[in-house]
């Protein structure tokens, strides 16, 4: 799961189901709508795989951050890992 530490309202959380991809973004069609013009309209994915819960940042304006470090394309997410995506920061909980 994901929970909002900072940038919006904590304590906020989100389940990342076992199978498919959530989306993340500022679009309201988005699976975690995160309202801010910091956060692309469609800024990155969750998905859960045979690595993994992989983060996937889909070409951002602003970036995807894990634990204060830009991201690429993909990062695989361990339990308490940092996120930052716009203004929003939100820690991986792996359960």
């Amino acid at each position: 799961m994901l929970a909002i530490r900072g940038g919006g309202p904590a304590g906020v959380v989100f389940a990342i189901p076992r199978t498919g991809a959530i989306t993340i973004g500022r679009s309201p069609k988005s699976d975690i709508f995160l309202d801010d013009v910091t956060v692309s309209r469609n800024h990155s994915t969750i998905e859960r795989g045979p690595d993994g819960v992989t983060l996937h940042d889909l070409g951002s304006l602003n970036g995807t951050y894990v634990n204060r470090r830009r991201i690429r394309e993909y990062e695989v997410l361990q339990h308490g890992d940092e996120l930052q995506i716009g203004k929003f920061r939100l820690v991986f909980l792996d359960q």
